[in-house]
């Protein structure tokens, strides 16, 4: 059996370094006192077959649904949507799995990827425009919601959400230029939107002091 000084934890597989650590592993005795450590080559590859499972799924399935969508074609090619869909869950699953993806990271990824789909079947169905007129100021006033639920229920370490916020910031902004262009048309919620994540990250900034510049410059380096 092997064993990882620094950590203190015994390593049931065969690899040579720690999973937590990469520091050189030692062979232990059997007398040793320490904190056994799961098989992560065996997780690693129970992981794996999931998202390999859920490919197979997915190619199977849609190649069924485009067959039925051509054999009853009414002038909507449907089975683009469900394709899209699958393919986000599919991206989803995956980046969700991957243990060196933080949650905030997980929970942008899959926000931008629901927005992305919504505005995709908008394309598909006949576009009106309610993807970028309501769904996607919408998408950014859930992510300011889901940003101050983690602040207070993360209150001790709230000044990392920071980047967060910019993003939502940035976002909005890009909305109300989106509006000038006249691509979205209904700018009310873009400006409910901007409001929202300017007034947040306003807050933040103010009221955070030290904490929201060390953390500025600890992202950006100023």
């Amino acid at each position: 059996m092997k064993e990882c000084k620094k950590c203190r934890v015994e390593i049931l597989d065969d690899t040579t370094v720690c999973p937590l650590c990469n520091s050189v592993l030692e062979i232990s005795g059997e007398n040793q006192e320490s904190t056994g450590y799961p098989d992560v080559k065996a997780t690693v590859r129970k992981l794996s077959f999931i998202v390999r499972l859920y490919s197979f799924l997915a190619i199977v399935s849609e190649a069924a649904l485009i067959t039925v969508n051509y054999l009853n074609f009414h002038g909507v090619w449907w089975s683009a949507i469900t394709g899209i869909c699958i393919l986000y869950f599919y991206i989803t699953l995956k980046y969700s799995l991957q243990k060196n993806k933080g949650y905030q990271t997980v929970i942008v990824v899959q926000i931008i990827g629901a927005v992305l789909l919504v505005i995709a079947a908008d394309n598909i169905l006949g576009y009106r425009g309610w993807s970028v007129n309501y769904v996607l100021p919408g998408a950014i006033l859930l992510l300011n919601g889901t940003i101050g639920t983690l602040m207070i229920v993360n209150a001790s370490n709230w000044q990392s959400y920071i980047l967060m916020q910019i993003l939502t910031a940035f976002v909005s902004i890009v909305c109300v230029i989106l509006w000038r262009f006249q691509i979205i048309t209904r700018p009310l919620l873009s400006l409910v939107a901007l409001a929202a994540s300017l007034c947040m990250l306003l807050g933040t900034l103010i009221f955070g002091d030290r904490k929201a510049k060390a953390e500025l410059k600890r992202r950006f380096h100023v």
